[in-house]
């Protein structure tokens, strides 16, 4: 019987030794990986990616408000032109006169008429807003404005 027992006990004390290696094999692999490869800890490298984050997430707000403004201000700027020449009158030669539209996003900005007889030229301009001016336009004017409008920026 009591070899019975020192059997157990060997076998236990074998089982308990195991174990333990186990535990300090698992242990030291579990620190290898919490560990950052300049040896700083898992919490620090988190704290430290956290304050990225946050960084970024400030930059990327200067930077959405920064292109708002610019899209704001671009939308104004002139980027659909269009021009028509046209010989108003049957006498001259060539197709002297033209209509310049120039138009911003919104289709407002102003056509330009340049009209070319014998006696000298003509400048006209009417002032056009969404696509409509208060003033009334020649067939000319509202091909150039309807051609310029259909331009699409890229």
């Amino acid at each position: 019987m009591d070899t019975v027992w020192l059997v157990v006990i060997i076998i236990a004390l074998g089982l308990a030794g195991f174990s333990l290696w186990t535990a300090l094999r698992l242990q030291r692999r579990f620190n290898a990986s919490l560990a950052s490869s300049d040896g700083d800890s898992l919490e620090q490298s988190l704290n430290t990616y956290h304050k990225q984050v946050e960084a970024v997430a400030s930059h990327l707000d200067k930077l959405d408000a920064a292109y708002e403004r610019l899209a704001a201000t671009g939308s104004l700027a002139s980027q659909k032109i269009s021009i028509v020449r046209f010989n108003p009158f049957g006498d001259t030669g060539g197709d002297q006169s033209f209509v310049l539209a120039v138009l911003d996003a919104h289709d407002s900005g102003y056509v330009l008429t340049s009209i070319h007889g014998r006696e000298g030229t003509r400048v006209y301009v009417k002032p056009v807003d969404y696509n409509k001016s208060k003033y009334p336009l020649s067939d000319e004017e509202k091909q150039a404005l309807k051609q310029a409008s259909k331009r699409v920026p890229k």
